[in-house]
């Protein structure tokens, strides 16, 4: 009877306090997952953002059709 007047309250058993461990550790993880992909989606919103400007003043831009020879002649081969 001890019970029903709170004298007998018992610790947490091992398999009580791997279950509290195991579940920080996955929470711990989750949120180190999370703020992995918000990393990723930021470096990838950057890339978008700048990849414009990369295009833009590429050396390939540069190269572009200005540098193929202009032919004098409209038609024949000459």
């Amino acid at each position: 009877m001890s019970g029903l007047f709170g004298g007998g309250t018992r610790g947490q058993t091992q398999a009580e306090k791997d279950a509290e461990v195991a579940r920080v550790r996955a929470d711990e993880r989750a949120s180190a997952q999370e703020k992995t992909e918000m990393q990723g989606a930021q470096s990838r919103r950057r890339l978008r953002r700048s990849g414009g400007m990369r295009m833009l003043f590429s050396p390939a831009r540069r190269e572009g059709p200005g540098d193929i020879s202009k032919a004098t002649k409209l038609g024949g081969g000459s």
